[in-house]
C-alpha cells in the first residue's frame, strides 16, 4: 500500500510500536491468568494497528467508533483486507466491552486466547500491508 505524502514510515512507526507493546501485554496477560485485562489489551494492539493503518491514508478519528467503522469502509468493503479481519475487530470489541466494564460477565480463557491470536494477526497483516516488514502489500487471510 502506498502511503499518502507526509505519512512516511516514521511517522507511522510509533504508532505500531505501541500495537507491538499492547500485544505483548495481552500475551503476558494472558499467559498470567488475567483473562480481562488479555481481552483488554488485545483489542487495544489491533486499534492502534489500525490507526496507522487508517493514518498511512490520511485518516485520523478522535472515538473508537470512528476508527472501527473507516476500517470497516475503506478497508473491508473494499477487499483490501477479508471480512475475518472486520469480523475479528468487532469481536475484539465487544470482549473489551465486558472485560472493561462488566461486573458479571465472564470471558472464556480460550476465547481470550483466541482473542489475543486474532490480534496479532491483525497487526502483523497491518505492518504487511504499510510494507514495514518488507511482505507484499496485501494481507493475507486470518
Amino acid at each position: 500500500m502506498k502511503q499518502e505524502e507526509g505519512n512516511s514510515n516514521n511517522d507511522l512507526g510509533p504508532i505500531l510500536a505501541k500495537a507491538e507493546r499492547t500485544l505483548k501485554a495481552a500475551e503476558s496477560a494472558l499467559a498470567d491468568g488475567h483473562f480481562e485485562s488479555a481481552a483488554s489489551r488485545a483489542y487495544y494492539a489491533a486499534f492502534h494497528a489500525i490507526q496507522a493503518l487508517l493514518k498511512s491514508v490520511g485518516q485520523t478519528y478522535s472515538k473508537h467508533s470512528g476508527v472501527m467503522s473507516a476500517f470497516h469502509r475503506d478497508f473491508i468493503k473494499t477487499g483490501i483486507f477479508s471480512p475475518e479481519y472486520g469480523a475479528a475487530l468487532t469481536r475484539l470489541s465487544g470482549h473489551r466491552e465486558i472485560a472493561d466494564y462488566s461486573y458479571t460477565w465472564r470471558l472464556d480463557p480460550e476465547e481470550v486466547k483466541e482473542d489475543v491470536q486474532r490480534a496479532a494477526r491483525i497487526v502483523k497483516a497491518i505492518r504487511e500491508c504499510l510494507e514495514l516488514d518488507g511482505a507484499n502489500a496485501q494481507p493475507t487471510e486470518m
